[in-house]
């Protein structure tokens, strides 16, 4: 009997190294450059450490996958990191395999780690991202009528900066 297919949503782990690094190969260039700001064709050994072994309070991390039969298929990455163990922001990225987009996943990724965030005493993520990536203005619009209003603001370089605050 063949599984149906879906997405599970969990904490990031150390096991999920290779996972990530093929991930980043299932990525469009576009993709690659909205995301990182560069062309990126691998993670260093330092980079998937920093990317898995998280603390889930100081830096939260989750991971998407697609089971697929029974094939388990990386399909996009969340995670936030505070500045400092005092902050109560922390820095928001995510990024979605180009094939899983517009299906609701990055939604349900910003409201995993929003809940866990929460908990944790984040009350507030913030990020820039380029002005031409206009699936993450759609994704944010979403995001901040479960939450608080943006604080969008446009930099001279053709980023966007936004704040997005908390709520219970």
């Amino acid at each position: 009997m063949t599984k149906p297919d879906f997405f599970e949503i969990r904490q990031i782990s150390p096991e999920d190294k290779i996972p990530i690094q093929a991930g980043l190969s299932l990525l469009s260039p576009e993709s690659i450059r909205q995301r990182f700001f560069a062309n990126k064709t691998e993670f260093s050994e330092a980079e998937l450490k920093f990317l898995t072994e998280v603390d889930q309070v100081n830096h939260l991390a989750y991971v998407a996958v697609h089971h697929k039969g029974d094939n388990l298929l990386p399909a996009g990455v969340i995670r936030a990191v505070k500045p400092n163990v005092e902050s109560t922001a922390a820095e928001i990225g995510i990024v979605i395999v180009d094939c899983y987009q517009g299906q609701g996943l990055g939604t349900r990724l910003f409201d995993t780690i929003a809940e866990q965030a929460l908990k944790v005493g984040i009350t507030q993520f913030y990020g820039d991202y380029h002005v031409s990536n206009l699936k993450m203005t759609k994704l944010l619009e979403k995001f901040a009528k479960k939450h608080h209003p943006l604080m969008i603001k446009h930099t001279h370089d053709g980023f966007i900066y936004f704040e997005a605050p908390l709520k219970n």
